[in-house]
């Protein structure tokens, strides 16, 4: 299979790509053969089927030069008779030679061999080649068929977007046009809309002010007629008030003196009041100090007064109730004032929760917690329990939710 040139190759000049040093003919071949080897690379098919085509004419080459040597082997030689009594035609035969000839006749017919399956194989893959490259060849064909339409269709592409160009010119230049057009209409719109909307309002106003004054014009003559007719009705009113009046300033003088004996009365009743009052606030007093320092209803203990409610509420309520009482929910800082409250009735709440941050438990005043006498088990959160309740049963501890109903605890200073 033969192969053509590229046009390259034939205008190609190897004075350019030649070295400085060696001869003119040196610099061609080195620079031809380097120009192939780019040759060879930019087409490696066209290579490869140039390389078995080399190795063909090679193989070909060699197999006739065996053959030859092989058929120079093969012609009668002279036999030598090393034990007759005499050599035929005066050769000399030596028997290291003949083995020597023997041993490179087997070794040619193996080469030979070889040579052939080599051959036979280089034959089929330039089979192989040939019908790959036809298939190539068709390929690019189609692939040259497919881009010439691919450059038609570019080709009515382009035209037809110059067209959508131009048009889309023509219609931003209408666009424009209207657009100003539109701004301007908008603006007398606005303006006449801006007369209407003033004369209208206008319109209600004077409206407005004439049912206005018809309204008052009626009401006026109303009006009149009524006081015309008040008119007389008051002048007999009048005599009868003149009359009533006289009797009215008997009557004030009479009053006038009452009141005064009334003054009086209330200002020793208030004398009274005020005597009776700080007697009242003594008795309290002395009630205070008899109870140890503590109001009434409250227990002392230590240096403190517990209040207990004969009531339920929340959490929150209950803190309140504290508050307006000037103290606050019970704070536990031992264990004798944890036996104290647990004399009392019934669970209730103390001052201790984690409302601000979940398992930081602490008591109302802001100190942490140092003792701890939770339940076994507690606190554990079970359903939002962010406040603590005392189980004077169990003697300890329990966390629940706050907006459950218990009774509750105070705490506050005593009266000194």
């Amino acid at each position: 299979m033969g192969f053509e040139i590229d046009d390259s190759l034939k205008t190609y000049n190897p004075d350019k790509e030649s070295h400085r040093s060696g001869k003119k003919r040196l610099k061609t071949k080195r620079s031809y053969l380097y120009f192939v080897v780019l040759w060879l690379k930019e087409r490696p098919f066209r290579a490869a089927a140039v390389c078995l085509g080399v190795l063909c004419v090679v193989l070909l080459t060699r197999i006739i030069i065996v053959a030859d040597n092989h058929a120079a082997v093969e012609q009668p030689t002279p036999s030598c008779d090393l034990f007759g009594p005499q050599v035929q035609l005066g050769t000399r035969c030596n028997l290291s030679d003949l083995r020597r000839e023997q041993t490179r006749n087997k070794n040619v017919t193996k080469e030979r061999d070889q040579l052939r399956i080599t051959c036979t194989n280089l034959i089929q893959e330039q089979g192989q080649l040939q019908t790959s490259y036809k298939n190539l060849t068709e390929e690019r064909d189609k692939l040259k068929t497919s881009n010439m339409q691919l450059i038609q269709e570019r080709d009515q592409l382009q035209t037809s977007t110059n067209n959508l160009t131009q048009e889309r010119d023509h219609l931003l230049t209408i666009n424009k046009c209207l657009t100003k057009e539109g701004f301007q209409l908008k603006t007398s719109n606005n303006n006449l809309t801006q007369e209407r909307d003033l004369l209208g309002t206008s319109n209600k106003y004077l409206n407005k002010e004439m049912n206005q004054l018809q309204t008052i014009n009626n009401n006026l003559t109303q009006e009149r007629d009524f006081l015309q007719t008040s008119n007389k009705n008051l002048s007999e009113e009048m005599y009868q008030l003149q009359t009533i009046n006289n009797n009215l300033t008997q009557e004030r003088d009479l009053l006038q003196t009452s009141n005064k004996n009334l003054t009086e009365v209330m200002y020793q009743l208030q004398t009274i009041n005020n005597n009776v009052t700080l007697e009242r606030d003594q008795l309290k007093e002395l009630q205070r100090l008899s109870d140890g320092g503590c109001l009434a209803g409250w227990q002392p203990h230590g240096g403190s007064c517990y209040f207990l409610s004969t009531e339920k509420k929340s959490w929150m309520a209950s803190r309140q109730d504290c508050q307006d009482k000037g103290a606050d929910l019970v704070v536990i800082h031992s264990k004798e004032e944890q036996n104290f409250i647990n004399n009392f009735c019934c669970a209730v709440w103390i001052g201790l929760n984690d409302r601000v941050s979940e398992s930081k438990w602490k008591w109302v005043d802001g100190s942490p917690m140092k003792l701890s006498l939770w339940n076994p088990g507690e606190p554990n959160n079970a359903g939002n329990e962010d406040c603590a309740e005392l189980i004077p049963k169990s003697k300890t501890w329990n966390d629940i939710p706050c907006t459950w109903q218990r009774h509750w605890a105070c705490k506050s200073c005593k009266i000194n």
